[in-house]
């Protein structure tokens, strides 16, 4: 099959409003890192040739050519050949579940549990998964998007979720892996759609999508799409705290279904928020008789107390991001293509870290947080995609180049200090006449990156393949941090690190229905890996990058004559050189620590009964910390790192056009921090949905969220933690013309 006869990444499995879904699924490794923004282009067409074979529009179906999993790692053809875990959300579910951020999303992804801003890291998408931080291996359409925002789904066909060390795929970080965001792309086609929500608390929500095709412009090949949104709600939950989001992406293709395509988009998400650092952890050192029995565990507040300032406090964040994406076919073999982007993330934001005022008293500061950065990045990409035979080998290879520059800035502030309020009965509305003044210090860091890389997959008989790949990454920063207690008088700091990274894996299919895996790789964590987010001193200056390294072996099952995906996959993480404090006589910070991660997964995605669709997900680790120089750590638990979690959720489709469904997710306990002294609960929670289709373009959809009303902790930081959203409700109007 010819490239230009799959379709492109960007517009996702399937393009109508019922596609197909593939979760805790795999992908192989025949792309190099950021190959689906190099396969940023293709021909619509195979879409709307793909939903004709579909007997059933809604579907969930787990294998065939059109499930192209085009992450920065996929390969052409059917997912069951993948060494490696990876979860896909499509947009219909999505839409299902009424999910309005990527934290909505990753709701469905076991393994992933949710972290608070604190200090120098900024609020936001702030995840742990497999047990390692993955705020910084966040990317939209194969490519990094490093700002600091809650991302909104209104411009997304699908989320994936690839697992295990990734550099090789992605460059620095991506030690559990990574997540990958496809943007919503122009179709060949005509139409017309959109969404209409509102609920309880305060909640109201509308969407648009508008594309227009060649039928309409009358140039062949040539389409328009347009996604808008409006967002205003409040936190279910949460006294006070509330969003708004407006959004806008146009993008413009040309020559789809031709040998050479481009395509222009254009992204802007603007934000103003109210903010949440939510309850604060009781203090060991508290001497306060009735918080005696709560040392070191959250504050018996109810979870709707708000310890912020409502005169002082705000976020505001505004993304653009431009994307300019060129493919050509040199044949129906060889493929080439180039991409370029510039992405502009500001945020602005002060936030109130609830800390004691003392040991003696159940009074709480509002300890001011401040974050006003502006990160930027410009990034350009080549690859080339070949498919051949060599001495009866068959060949699926990706080669390819990569240069960016990011930009990061962070204008210190000085704050000064709030009344405090009543840990029992905060009073967010008090005045505040403090002055809040520029500190006349500003973080900066500027990082150019130079990559090169080479993927292939072999195909040596119908029942093994073997792929593999190879990168190389010089990643080279300027640094100059923010004045600190320790270090009053920073001068800058520079690091040049050279990154070799590799990903193998070999697949046997002893049956067309039957796949079975092993695969390794690795990974790199720099020192300045965060840029101006980053906790960088002159003692890292010195420190070659943090090495991990993963061992996965899996198998798929095809059941149900193609109906039902069984996957299951065993692992081991292993950091080899930990950061951990330096013995006396040593720098500040050596890399003599090792962490590790064993676990295992199961899934089932797909169709029970032709009415009966299920998605399923669960996720057991065992994170450890083998050595420290930190004897107290040694044996502990890595934190935020429950070892179960488990998600579920499952629809049935009436004849007479009502569908119902409904989920349940759980969370293991988990500790704040590697010192193990600070745990939060378990919890479970439901969810249920209802929709009815007065036309096949028109359905009314009712989610209810939290059905029984727990208080559970969503997020989690040092000193504090953010509680989860409360019991709500949504009705949403979809259509689709």
């Amino acid at each position: 099959m010819s490239s230009r006869n799959h379709f492109i990444a960007a517009v996702g499995i399937r393009s109508c409003r019922k596609a197909a879904l593939v979760l805790a699924g795999g992908s192989s490794l025949a792309l190099a890192p950021q190959a689906m923004a190099a396969e940023a282009l293709a021909d619509v067409e195979a879409a709307a040739a793909a939903e004709a074979d579909d007997a059933r529009p809604d579907d969930i179906t787990v294998t065939g050519e059109r499930y192209r999993i085009n992450t920065l790692n996929s390969r052409l053809g059917d997912i069951r050949e993948a060494p490696q875990s990876i979860s896909v959300i499509p947009r219909e579910v999505i839409e299902q579940q009424a999910a309005t951020t990527l934290r909505d999303v990753l709701r469905n992804v076991s393994g992933i549990s949710m972290a608070a801003g604190e200090g120098g890291v900024p609020a936001g998408d702030n995840l742990t998964l497999r047990g390692f931080s993955a705020r910084t291996d966040i990317f939209i359409d194969g490519i990094r998007d490093f700002g600091s925002y809650t991302r909104d789904t209104f411009n997304v066909e699908q989320v994936e979720v690839v697992k295990g060390p990734s550099t090789a795929q992605t460059g620095r970080g991506s030690t559990g892996g990574y997540i990958n965001l496809f943007s919503k792309q122009p179709r060949s086609d005509t139409f017309v759609g959109g969404t209409a929500g509102v609920g309880s608390p305060d909640y109201l929500r509308v969407t648009g999508d508008l594309n227009i095709g060649e039928d309409m412009i009358g140039l062949e090949g040539a389409a328009v799409r347009l996604n808008l949104l409006y967002h205003d709600s409040d936190v279910p939950g949460r006294d006070h705290v509330e969003g708004r989001r407006f959004g806008i992406a146009p993008s413009v293709a040309l020559g789809l279904g031709g040998t050479t395509r481009a395509i222009l988009s254009y992204y802007r998400l603007d934000q103003d928020n109210v903010p949440d650092y939510g309850v604060p952890f009781v203090p060991d050192t508290t001497e306060v008789p009735e918080l005696l029995p709560f040392h070191n565990r959250p504050a018996p507040v109810d979870h709707d107390n708000y310890y912020g300032l409502l005169d002082r406090d705000y976020e505001e964040t505004v993304t653009n991001i431009v994307t300019f994406a060129l493919e050509h076919d040199v044949t129906d073999d060889i493929r080439v293509s180039n991409v370029t982007r510039y992405g502009h993330s500001t945020r602005d934001s002060i936030y109130s870290s609830p800390r004691f005022l003392d040991s003696t008293t159940t009074r709480i500061r509002a300890q001011g947080q401040s974050r006003d950065t502006v990160d930027q990045i410009w990034l350009n990409q080549s690859n080339i995609f070949a498919e051949f035979d060599t001495g009866g080998l068959r060949h699926d290879l990706v080669a390819g180049f990569e240069i960016s520059r990011e930009k990061s800035r962070n204008v210190g502030r000085d704050i000064e200090e709030a009344s405090p309020t009543d840990l029992f009965d905060p009073d967010p509305t008090r005045p505040y006449d403090g002055v809040i003044a520029p500190s006349g210090f500003t973080a900066r860091a500027e990082a150019d990156s130079v990559a090169a890389y080479l993927f292939d997959t072999l195909t040596l008989s119908p029942q093994w393949l073997l792929t593999g790949g190879l990168r190389y990454e010089r990643f080279e920063v300027d640094y100059i941090g923010l004045p600190t207690r320790t270090d009053p008088d920073p001068t800058p700091l520079a690091r040049t690190d050279d990154i070799v990274s590799w990903r193998a894996g070999l697949t046997y299919k002893p049956t067309p229905s039957l796949s079975l895996y092993a695969g390794a790789g690795t990974s790199a964590n720099p020192s300045f890996e965060g840029l101006t987010s980053s906790n960088v001193s002159d003692a890292l200056v010195d420190l070659k990058p943090e090495k991990s390294r993963t061992y996965e072996v899996g198998a798929k099952w095809d059941g149900l004559d193609g109906h039902l995906l069984l996957t299951g996959a065993l692992f081991r993480i292993e950091k080899t050189n930990a950061r951990t404090p330096g013995l006396p006589g040593e720098p500040a910070t050596v890399l003599a620590g090792e962490q590790r991660v064993d676990g295992f997964e199961l899934g089932a995605t797909g169709r029970i009964l032709p009415n009966w669709e299920l998605i399923a997900a669960y996720t057991h680790l065992d994170p450890q910390i083998r050595d420290s120089n930190d004897p107290e750590e040694v044996g502990n638990v890595l934190a935020n790192t429950p070892r179960h979690s488990l998600s579920l959720w499952s629809t049935y489709r009436f004849p007479f056009g009502v569908e119902i469904g409904g989920g349940a997710r759980y969370v293991g306990s988990r500790f704040t921090s590697n010192a193990n002294t600070r745990e939060v609960g378990d919890y479970w929670l439901a969810d249920a949905t209802i929709a009815y289709d007065f036309s096949k373009d028109v359905t009314l959809r009712l989610n209810v969220f939290n059905i029984f009303d727990e208080d559970y902790v969503d997020s989690v930081s040092g000193g504090h933690f953010v509680p989860g959203q409360a019991r709500s409700a949504v009705a949403t109007l979809a259509f689709s013309l």
